[in-house]
């Protein structure tokens, strides 16, 4: 997920705090690619419920969390890659499994933490086995499966105080909405050490937050008393496993290349930024041009000498782009060597034809390439830099370069700019979600 539940601070905030402003209500668009996926977890016959925040979540569902019968595991995954979600590798964090995938319709981003226990604690270690007897308490509302408001208050007092050490706004709300309903009948709550269930529920309900950090360290002190192998066991292995997270996810975490290519005044560089601030992963943007505007020798001797270092300019770029895949970033080329391949002008043909053809395989080929496919009348009110006539035909020599570029694929880039950012957002996606499927 984006942010580590674990990490946060270990200030608790609570009910004698003021109401926090309730966000705006999303468009119904927002939630159909959640329900759809709900659904599907249905018609696989996969045993879940909500987690926590009720059917109100699914109103803006950047983070989705699913209970699930370990039995329905299997089952739950095949959902997810069926609907697009790519596994996102993680180690140490207990029975854990986040997904994530693009709702193509709204551009935004779904998140899914899918768990078989309810376990809290750094390393979970609180095991308290009441996963499949809340699962067969659960409640059919607005065509999703709930916990009970008892069971749900439990899971979400646990999950904020012994898992992030603070109750956020929009957990804080919630709880007000389920403390009425909490009782020390919950499973979560029998699962507790003695006295620990009623005490926690008592600070709860008089609103005093320090003295919650201290029910919290007597919880988890009273826990290590009644289940110090399991505990200890479980502690270790989480915080072993993610002291080698990052090695173990150096292949799975690698980035993407992709390319935009096309004529000036086509949108590459509006395209690149556009992705670089709606893409879920971190984005870096390369300038691959070839042939930079600002390019004015001053004498033949200079020209030489940038037609000579121009590969190596090429490979510097390229290399930078290296980097930035293997930190786990997406690299995004505005324009790339491809530009290489269409028809030199000018004098001297003969001895630039071999020349371009030597610069246009210089790099790989990134993992998608996109040819923003754009009138030549309307890039010229874009760019005005050349004339439609010239601009056209630049156009069709690109075209052309689809039997000879890889992975090239064609984006009409005439529409409203938040149309061909969805374009090209899904189409990146779906490398991402081929790539895992492998």
């Amino acid at each position: 997920m984006r942010g580590d539940d674990t990490t946060a601070p270990t200030t608790i905030a609570v009910a004698g705090h003021p109401e926090p402003p309730r966000p705006a209500e999303p468009s119904p668009a927002a939630h159909r690619f959640a329900r759809a996926l709900l659904a599907g977890l249905d018609e696989a016959g996969v045993r879940w419920c909500l987690l926590r925040g009720g059917p109100e979540t699914l109103n803006a569902p950047g983070d989705l969390d699913l209970l699930v019968a370990p039995v329905d595991l299997a089952r739950s995954i095949a959902v997810m890659q069926a609907h697009g979600l790519i596994r996102l590798a993680s180690h140490g964090r207990g029975s854990h499994r986040f997904f994530l995938g693009l709702d193509a319709a709204t551009s935004s981003w779904v998140e899914l933490d899918l768990v078989t226990e309810l376990a809290y604690g750094r390393g979970f270690e609180v095991r308290t086995r009441a996963g499949d007897q809340c699962l067969s308490r659960r409640v059919r509302q607005d065509d999703m499966w709930l916990l009970p408001p008892a069971d749900e208050f439990w899971a979400l007092l646990l999950h904020c105080v012994l898992d992030k050490g603070a109750v956020p706004g929009h957990h804080l709300r919630r709880l007000r909405e389920l403390e009425d309903h909490a009782t020390l009948d919950s499973p979560l709550a029998r699962a507790l050490p003695d006295r620990a269930a009623r005490m926690l529920l008592a600070y709860w309900r008089a609103g005093r937050p320090t003295a919650l950090a201290a029910v919290r360290r007597n919880l988890l002190t009273a826990w290590w008393r009644t289940h110090p192998g399991s505990a200890a066991r479980r502690l270790v292995t989480s915080a072993a496993l993610r002291s080698i997270e990052r090695p173990l996810q150096a292949w799975s975490r690698r980035g993407v290349s992709v390319a935009l290519i096309g004529p000036d005044g086509s949108g590459k560089s509006t395209l690149a930024r556009s992705i670089q601030s709606a893409f879920y992963f971190p984005v870096r943007r390369v300038y691959m041009g070839l042939w930079p505007s600002n390019e004015a020798p001053r004498s033949i001797a200079e020209q030489g000498v940038r037609i000579l270092l121009r590969p190596f300019a090429v490979w510097r770029r390229y290399f930078a782009a290296v980097r930035h895949r293997a930190l786990g970033r997406t690299v995004v080329f505005d324009r790339y060597v491809y530009d290489a391949l269409l028809p030199p002008r000018g004098p001297l043909v003969w001895l630039k034809r071999p020349y371009f053809h030597l610069l246009s395989r210089l790099c790989p080929a990134p993992d998608v390439v996109l040819f923003l496919d754009v009138p030549g009348p309307v890039m010229y009110r874009r760019s005005g830099e050349y004339d439609p006539e010239h601009l056209e035909r630049e156009r069709e020599q690109y075209r052309r370069l689809r039997r000879r570029v890889p992975h090239l694929e064609r984006l009409d880039a005439e529409r409203a700019p938040e149309l061909v950012l969805a374009d090209a957002l899904g189409r990146i996606w779906r490398h991402y979600a081929e790539r895992t499927a492998r």
